[in-house]
């Protein structure tokens, strides 16, 4: 007489058939999903909160938090709602409710949350200035910080042209999760990349001619023409410019160069550049110290026209002058 009761027991913890018995975490997020297709959405939140408490995979704290988010909706507590919300991306950040069973405003209020939660990413790339992708869309170059929605996303890498033989593209599919830092590092495999700054030959001559324009705190103007060289490593250059006209000096020149923007005109490099003019009056010789930043744009990978601002002091004798320095020119080299 006990055998009837015995089975309805054993049927009781296998609803999914015999041999697929529920574990405690299973059975409570039934019993949640019981209670709240039948409306008792208080009595639902008290089992999935105990499933939510004991659950030890990723997969079924999704599922009670996106119900305890239904739960609280329904309830018109939309603050807790979002939280729980929060909670089934941490889970999974890819998580998704069905438009078709699922009120249309609870969906929307999902992808708010989603759009809300955010982690940031490191971008990064050997050479440095690589022209970032993200999901389809150029952001920039490397290196940056971004900040992304959480789920999945594409990244890309580009050094020069993709569309033909001296281009290269990286790409990476990762899955973003809320609050968490990811770093990202490329290497670029190829040797023969165009544009920017190409692996195969890090030493190259430069040629240099510019034009000066030196007004000095003092009153009087003064300028000239230069022409000058040297060789560039990477994004370091090393060069002599000699003043022509009107009078005569010699300037060592370290200058730095970063791409930052690529457009259909060429590649933008800002610039920083610190001199030593060594100048010949006829009234004796001066010693000074230049520095000025500025922008060049590389129409072609071997010409640049560029723009230089900043300032200039010279020590004469037992005295000095101090200018402002405007400097314009153009840049050729070996590409």
């Amino acid at each position: 007489m006990w055998a009837a009761p015995l089975i309805v027991l054993l049927l009781a913890g296998t609803p999914d058939g015999p041999g697929k018995r529920l574990t405690p975490n299973g059975a409570k997020l039934e019993q949640g999903q019981k209670l709240f297709n039948q409306g008792d959405y208080d009595n639902a939140l008290k089992f999935l909160d105990a499933a939510a408490a004991e659950a030890g995979d990723v997969g079924t704290l999704e599922k009670v938090h996106l119900l305890r988010a239904q739960c609280f909706a329904a309830r018109q507590d939309f603050s807790r709602a979002e939280e729980a919300f929060a909670l089934a991306l941490e889970a999974n950040p890819d998580t998704q409710l069905d438009p078709a069973k699922v009120d249309p405003t609870i969906v929307k209020l999902l992808d708010t949350v989603r759009a809300r939660s955010l982690g940031n990413v490191t971008f990064g790339s050997t050479p440095p200035g690589a022209t970032l992708v993200i999901d389809g869309k150029e952001a920039g170059v490397t290196p940056q910080t971004v900040a992304l929605p959480v789920g999945r996303h594409k990244f890309e890498a580009r050094w020069g042209d993709a569309k033909d033989s001296t281009g290269e593209v990286r790409v990476l599919n990762v899955q973003l999760r809320p609050r968490k830092d990811l770093r990202v590092e490329w290497v670029q495999h190829s040797n023969n990349a165009s544009g920017g700054r190409e692996l195969e030959r890090p030493l190259r001559p430069f040629g240099d001619l510019r034009g000066l324009f030196e007004p000095q705190t003092s009153g009087s103007l003064s300028g000239g023409l230069q022409v000058g060289g040297g060789v560039e490593l990477s994004y370091f250059r090393l060069g002599l410019f000699v003043r022509v006209f009107p009078n005569f000096d010699l300037t060592p020149r370290f200058q730095f160069s970063l791409p930052f923007l690529k457009t259909d005109l060429g590649e933008w490099n800002a610039t920083l550049e610190v001199g030593v003019p060594l100048s010949f009056y006829s009234s004796g010789f001066a010693v000074g110290i230049q520095g000025a930043g500025g922008l060049e744009l590389y129409l072609l990978k071997w010409l640049a026209p560029y723009i230089l601002v900043g300032g200039s002091h010279h020590f004469v004798r037992f005295g000095y002058d101090t200018a402002f320095l405007l400097t314009g020119g153009l840049r050729l080299r070996v590409p």
